[in-house]
């Protein structure tokens, strides 16, 4: 067993190009990668968009013409984010849900970000994501990632604990602003509270018997595009893609967490959840046995606690 993501021998590899990308003055930098991975186009020619939706990389779509049809995206990687993301393990990501026709196609990787293809499609709203046909599709998705099996019956390890720790080890002791620190001191609990949180969580979820699945675990609503014309769903944003133990379940309850949004009744989250649920049972062709361990999860989470009305 291991807690990290086996890409097969036989996958193709990524190129590594030797360019950094100033983030404030990158259309230089853009165009080096670009005449690598699209060498018959003119530089005067190639025009960048930027991306605005991004909260720790910034994002370019590089392409020629007046459509954007042909599209290179440049991630730059933001400050620091290396102690929060496994850029090695992200890289594997791709290329493993890339073969799945989970993933967009991983051109190169450069020396602080990486460059990937651009899929057409709408990155999706909460009001988008409240219908119906809409989360079925997602729901199957969900199934189709969580069905991806270890290469070679090679068996995965969960690695939510170790990585939860290692998050727990950046968090800030104090901040040199007074401001920043008083919010510290009143504003979030202490390492100690949510340690003990944390132990809790790890006693209450291990007992559970979820099976070791592939997760996405960044399910927020704008890293879903929707191909309309297709129908289909692809998933982006996968700094964060592992094999983790209970969370089948738990990246369910993240995605119901990111989408039902405060602005809908109590009543009807609570519908909009459990036809979710429902889905991704019939999609995982689960069994009745299994719905215990989503009545488990939830009870571990306050906010569905509150919406399920569950005491």
């Amino acid at each position: 067993m291991a807690n990290y993501i086996h890409v097969p021998d036989e996958a193709p590899a990524v190129p590594k190009i030797d360019v950094t990308v100033d983030e404030n003055d990158y259309r230089a930098d853009a165009l080096k990668l670009i005449k690598e991975l699209r060498p018959n186009w003119k530089p005067s020619e190639v025009k960048i968009k930027f991306f605005t939706d991004g909260i720790t990389n910034k994002l370019l779509g590089c392409y020629v013409g007046t459509v954007m049809q042909d599209v290179v995206l440049v991630r730059i990687y933001g400050n620091k984010t290396e102690l929060l993301v496994d850029r090695e393990n992200e890289v594997k990501s791709f290329r493993v849900l890339h073969e799945h026709r989970c993933a967009p196609r991983l051109y190169c990787t450069f020396n602080n970000g990486l460059c990937y293809e651009f899929l057409q499609g709408t990155a999706l709203e909460p009001k988008h994501i409240r219908s119906p046909p809409v989360f079925r599709l997602i729901a199957r998705q969900l199934a189709k990632y969580h069905a991806i099996h270890a290469h070679n019956g090679w068996v995965p390890k969960s690695d939510l604990w170790l990585k939860m720790g290692k998050y727990f080890a950046l968090i800030p002791k104090y901040f040199e602003d007074p401001d920043q620190n008083n919010r510290l001191g009143t504003e979030v609990p202490s390492p100690q509270c949510l340690r003990e949180e944390l132990v809790w969580l790890q006693q209450s979820l291990s007992v559970l018997g979820s099976p070791v699945v592939l997760c996405h675990n960044d399910l927020l609503c704008k890293n879903i595009i929707f191909n309309e014309a297709a129908g289909s769903y692809t998933k982006v944003g996968l700094h964060y893609v592992l094999y983790l133990r209970a969370s089948q379940v738990l990246s369910r309850c993240q995605h119901l967490q990111w989408t039902t949004g405060i602005e809908l009744e109590q009543s009807d989250m609570t519908v909009q959840m459990l036809r979710f649920l429902a889905k991704i049972l019939i999609y995982n062709k689960l069994n009745a046995s299994d719905l215990s361990s989503y009545s488990q999860t939830i009870l571990c989470f306050p906010f569905l606690q509150n919406i399920l009305k569950i005491n």
